[in-house]
């Protein structure tokens, strides 16, 4: 009799002990964002070879702004971060007949790029490109396409800046 009043004790303490080795999988498996963090970066855009004075040939002038894993926070460098926004500031280039603008972010080690068209000379907040992965190896790049000037080259009157907002 004492051998089958232990069986459903086993099979009890069985079950117990599996859901809590499921519940600790899930907690330790999924994505837990707790932190917010920012990490602002600036850098004057590229001089550009200006053709002509005409409004036919651009010539394109980019800043570039690579997440390194030196920008991370000492012991998340591993920990999944994702993006929460990114605020932009932009230059223009004096004496050139028209600037395009637009911002490109690439998520970690990634070559394929998402783009949004931003103004000369302004700033804002982009929020398209929220909750996609970020971290080291993500980048923005700040193309700016510049037509007509005075030969040989155009150069920014100052620099681009962006401040990325993410979570970990």
């Amino acid at each position: 009799m004492k051998s089958l009043s232990v069986v459903p004790l086993v099979r009890v303490a069985r079950g117990f002990l599996l859901g809590l080795v499921a519940a600790f999988a899930a907690i330790a498996g999924g994505s837990v964002f707790a932190e917010e963090r920012v990490l602002t970066k600036a850098d004057a855009p590229t001089p550009v070879l200006v053709l002509s004075m005409s409004d036919v040939y651009p010539g394109t002038g980019f800043s570039t702004f690579n997440v390194l894993s030196t920008d991370m926070p000492a012991g998340t460098l591993t920990l999944p971060k994702k993006l929460l926004g990114i605020q932009w500031s932009t230059t223009y280039y004096p004496k050139t007949i028209h600037d395009d603008v637009e911002l490109c972010y690439y998520r970690p080690f990634s070559s394929e790029r998402s783009c949004q068209d931003i103004q000369p000379s302004s700033s804002g907040t982009l929020d398209v490109f929220n909750d996609q992965a970020f971290g080291h190896g993500s980048k923005v790049v700040i193309n700016h396409s510049v037509r007509g000037g005075e030969p040989p080259f155009a150069r920014p009157a100052g620099v681009d800046s962006v401040t990325f907002k993410y979570q970990y």
